[in-house]
Parts: structure tokens; C-alpha cells; sequence
């Protein structure tokens, strides 16, 4: 085996779904998994096994004395999955890593990404912003305080990367690290990001702390790929929502076979990725009204009525 394909899934059953249909989009568009090892953290083993046939995963039980762990006395929530990846790397020293949050599911055949493990490359899932863009962005919810005092901690710094100085600025790039492709070298970096992530969470509070010490080191020591193409990441709350009531009712309703039907499950992941950027479109317009930008509503309600009215004639 040369890649790990690792999923942190805890909390209840609409966790466990998500992490399950991202699972069975995988195989769906990449059947042959000869050298792919698939690892799920989760506190609740029995759940997956009554849905995933014919299928060697490997379960980590995510009791509490592990959790406490994996976190390391802090308490950021999800300074946890920086604790997996870094278990999966000790696990498995000679290993590639390849972490997918479980609110997400694959797209297309992701060979490219999987065959395109090399020292000093790796995969996030997007390019979203510049750190100083950050404080207007977040400012637009009421959330600026984060970035701002996340710069404010960065800004003349000095931080040793693998004992090398690295100093960061508000022209680095925030990626988002809902897909995390890590050539095997990269574990010597690994300690780094546990520590990056904590002081960065213990200086700012921002929710992204472990995002910003992933795509910080990885910008420094290698070149980061897009994995956007590959995978649909539905991390927003009202796109959360949309996709667990469809899944309560996927799983309501469908027997295991059909659950496990690689090519029912394919013409899912496509229906699910056009009606999921439609609603995020209708979130924009309808935000865009409340605060009377009309002319970005409007922009962006013409581009719906044409991504429609394209569909409509694709039927």
C-alpha cells in the first residue's frame, strides 16, 4: 500500500452519513483501490460496517483517552484532525496521507491526484483568499476580530519550520484544507503544524487555525495543487443542510446494495454538485438584496437563469 485515505467522522449519525457517501463517491469514480489503504477515526465502527460491503477499511476507535491525545490538552476542536494525520504518518512512516473532511464528496476519477504524490507537491482543496482579504471577508459576517488578530500575531514573527526561520504576511494565501494530499516526506513538517496550529488558535481563536498552519508550511516547502476539480467540498451551513436532509432520505430509503451502486452513485455526485451550487447562488442573491447590492444580485441571478436554463435543455 502507498497511500493512506483517511476520514475523522464523530458525533451522531449525520456525521456518520456524510463521511459514508463521501466514502462510497470514491469508489464510485476510482473502483481499482489496490494501493489505497482506507482509515476511518470515528467512535462508532459498528455504523459504518452496516453500509460498507466488501470493502477492508481499517477502523481507529475515537474514544476519549485517544481524543484527549490527539488534541493535546487544547481545546480546539479541530486540532484533532491535525492529531490523525499525524498518527496515520507514525503509523505508517513510509506512507502517503491523504486526509478528505467528511462533508464532501468525489466528483470525477481522482487518478491524477492519487498517482500525484511527489516530495515537494502536494494538494489542498482550493485557493480561497489572501490572509489580509481575510479581515473585509469575514468582517462581512461580523467575524473580522479573527483575522485581524491572527495578522496582528503573525506580523513580524519569527517561526522555525523544521529549524529553518520562516516568517508569514497577509500575502499569503489561505487554502482550504477540506482535502489534504501529503507526500510521505512531509511528515518531518508535522510537529511544526501541531505547533503552528495551536499557537495560532491560542493567539486568535480563529476557527481555521489548523487550515492556516497547513497552507502556511505547505506554501513555504512545497507547491500547493488544487484538488477542486476532483472533489465537491459543501462546508457552509446551509449547503450542510441541504445535503443531510438529502442523505436522512438517501439512507431512508435505499436498501445497502443500492447504497453501494457505483454507477447510481456517480450520477448522484453530478446531480448533487449542479443543485448544490444553485442554492449557494440563491444564498448569494438573497444576501446580496439584504444588503441592497442589486447590482451583484442581479449579476448573479442572470447566471442562474442560464446555468437553468442550460440544464433544462440538457433533459
Amino acid at each position: 500500500m502507498h497511500t493512506n485515505l483517511i476520514f475523522l467522522s464523530y458525533g451522531g449519525v449525520i456525521e456518520y452519513r456524510r463521511a459514508i457517501f463521501c466514502i462510497l463517491s470514491f469508489l464510485a469514480w476510482n473502483p481499482k483501490i489496490e494501493n489505497i489503504r482506507v482509515i476511518v477515526f470515528t467512535d462508532s465502527p459498528d455504523f459504518f460496517k452496516k453500509y460498507l460491503l466488501n470493502l477492508n477499511i481499517e477502523y481507529v476507535l475515537l474514544n476519549s483517552e485517544l481524543e484527549e491525545k490527539l488534541m493535546r490538552g487544547s481545546d480546539f476542536i479541530h486540532s484533532k484532525k491535525v492529531g490523525v494525520i499525524d498518527m496515520a504518518f507514525k503509523s505508517y512512516p513510509n506512507t502517503n496521507q491523504l486526509f478528505i473532511d467528511t462533508d464532501t464528496f468525489f466528483l470525477t476519477d481522482a487518478s491524477i491526484m492519487l498517482n500525484g504524490f511527489e516530495e515537494g507537491k502536494s494538494f489542498m482543496h482550493k485557493r480561497e483568499y489572501m490572509l489580509k482579504e481575510g479581515v473585509d471577508l469575514f468582517s462581512s459576517f461580523d467575524q473580522g476580530h479573527y483575522p485581524k488578530a491572527f495578522l496582528n500575531y503573525i506580523s513580524g514573527r519569527v517561526f522555525k519550520i523544521n529549524g529553518i526561520a520562516e516568517s508569514f504576511n497577509g500575502e499569503d494565501y489561505s487554502w482550504n484544507s477540506g482535502v489534504l494530499a501529503l507526500h510521505k516526506t512531509f511528515s518531518v513538517y508535522m510537529n511544526d503544524v501541531i505547533k503552528l496550529t495551536h499557537k495560532f488558535y491560542n493567539n486568535s481563536k480563529w476557527f481555521i487555525s489548523e487550515q492556516l498552519a497547513f497552507s502556511l508550511i505547505l506554501q513555504r516547502k512545497t507547491k500547493v495543487r488544487s484538488a477542486e476539480k476532483y472533489i465537491f467540498h459543501y462546508w457552509a451551513k446551509r449547503q450542510k443542510m441541504f445535503m443531510d436532509n438529502f442523505l436522512q432520505n438517501l439512507f431512508d430509503q435505499k436498501l445497502v446494495s443500492e447504497l453501494n451502486d457505483q454507477a447510481l452513485n456517480r450520477r448522484l455526485t453530478k446531480k448533487l454538485e449542479t443543485d448544490i451550487e444553485i442554492d449557494l447562488s440563491i444564498e448569494q442573491i438573497n444576501i446580496a438584496f439584504s444588503r441592497k447590492d442589486y447590482f451583484y444580485a442581479f449579476k448573479k441571478g442572470i447566471r442562474l437563469i442560464l446555468k437553468k436554463t442550460f440544464l433544462f435543455e440538457l433533459i
